[in-house]
């Protein structure tokens, strides 16, 4: 498991990994040197997997499996974010 991520699952941490090395190259290389994530740093991420969940919609306006997938990251994220950085 990925230790800057060991709030979340495996499954999570990984698929975190992917979209931050598609849709932030900066940010994940910031945190693989801090090996920690920050509060902004969090912060970031949040809005980089809502954005994720966002483009992956269908036309009824429902994630597709794909952003259920990602819908479900933002949760375990989400509630990690708010007891970690209240």
């Amino acid at each position: 498991m990925d230790s800057r991520f060991s709030f979340l699952s495996t499954a999570h941490a990984d698929l975190l990994n992917e979209i931050l090395a598609r849709r932030s190259s900066t940010l994940l290389e910031r945190i693989r040197q801090a090996n920690s994530v920050s509060r902004s740093d969090a912060d970031e991420i949040m809005s980089v997997i809502s954005d994720e969940v966002n483009e992956n919609l269908d036309d009824d306006w429902e994630p597709t499996d794909y952003g259920q997938a990602v819908s479900a990251l933002l949760a375990q994220f989400n509630a990690a974010r708010v007891n970690k950085w209240p």
